[in-house]
């Protein structure tokens, strides 16, 4: 069987209609990257009552069957918790995509994978850890500065025991963050990811740890590749780059093999993707083709591997993410 092409990074929503038992909160609907999000594909107030959650899981999937892309992780999302005594902080919390619906949409949608969110400090953090290894998860998410969790944290030993002994990945977002809201920008640090690494749990460094353009955030890059050196299950994902957050990183990091090596291949969807950054760099002929192809995870593809992006990185997660077989027939 060929290898899959796998993109690791692609986010499911919900408001909890269809049952989904998603939830959005109040100042999440207020935020500009929300409406803006809302505005570009076309959501409406009553689909947002109605159909939104099936609506978006549909649309995902038939965006990955008509591209060169064989599967896609669909990224679930937990809530923040209180860390002494692992309560939900609804105050704090912004988005709840819960596993359960992660694991129904993928059993609905044959070219999806699921990539549940738990937030390691709620009570019920390991069994739910339990959970989502018993029924397949490829990955788990954490975005730190958003949710709270401190993947330094001591008290999180037997979450990185249970994860390492399944060999289930952490994709873990460090550097900047501006769809949601920072709530601990102190959990934005790369060195934090040494606990789960010291576990032999396997990180995931989401966005290759990037920091966004026009802000005073330190560039952690050249410690993410001593960190890269020291611990061979430490990886990177080139998603959201090519956007206004990122667009600058593509051309140097896709020229540096200490990372294309590392690097699984993520579109971020639903974050947008375009070619209109690289005028100087690509001509503007390249980018009107790149920018007429109409499905957005391979125009995302094609813009990095004009910057050196390789198509290892599309094959490179079927040797990283476990329980595979469970999702796709015929791989052994």
């Amino acid at each position: 069987m060929q290898t899959p092409r796998i993109d690791v990074h692609m986010h499911l929503a919900g408001t909890g209609c269809c049952q989904s038992g998603c939830w959005i909160s109040p100042s999440f609907k207020t935020r500009h990257t929300f409406r803006l999000l809302k505005l570009l594909h076309r959501i409406t107030d009553e689909q947002m009552r109605t159909t939104a959650d099936q609506d978006w899981a549909d649309r995902i999937a038939a965006l990955v069957q008509s591209s060169s892309v064989t599967h896609g992780v669909v990224l679930g999302f937990d809530g923040v918790y209180d860390h002494a005594h692992g309560a939900f902080d609804e105050g704090r919390s912004q988005l709840i995509v819960p596993p359960e619906w992660v694991f129904k949409v993928c059993r609905e949608h044959k070219e999806l994978l699921p990539g549940p969110s738990i937030n390691p400090h709620r009570a019920d953090a390991l069994e739910r850890l339990d959970y989502c290894i018993g029924q397949g998860a490829v990955l788990i998410k954490w975005l730190p500065a958003a949710q709270a969790i401190d993947p330094a944290s001591t008290n999180l030993t037997e979450f990185y025991r249970r994860a390492a002994r399944a060999k289930m990945p952490l994709l873990i977002h460090m550097g900047g963050e501006r769809t949601f809201k920072t709530v601990t920008a102190e959990y934005n640090n790369v060195d934090r990811l040494r606990g789960p690494l010291d576990a032999g749990v396997p990180v995931i460094c989401a966005h290759t740890a990037t920091r966004v353009l026009g802000t005073g955030e330190a560039d952690q890059i050249p410690r993410l590749k001593e960190l890269l050196k020291e611990y061979p299950h430490l990886w990177v994902d080139n998603s959201g780059m090519c956007n206004p957050s990122r667009y600058s990183h593509v051309p140097k990091l896709g020229q540096d093999r200490a990372v294309v090596d590392r690097t699984l291949f993520g579109s971020d969807w639903p974050v947008p993707t375009n070619a209109l950054y690289y005028l100087k760099e690509l001509g503007p002929r390249r980018v009107l083709a790149l920018e007429r192809m109409k499905n957005t995870i391979d125009r995302d593809f094609a813009i990095k591997k004009a910057f050196g992006y390789d198509d290892a990185t599309l094959t490179r997660a079927a040797s990283v993410l476990p329980n595979l077989a469970r999702w796709i027939p015929g791989l052994s």
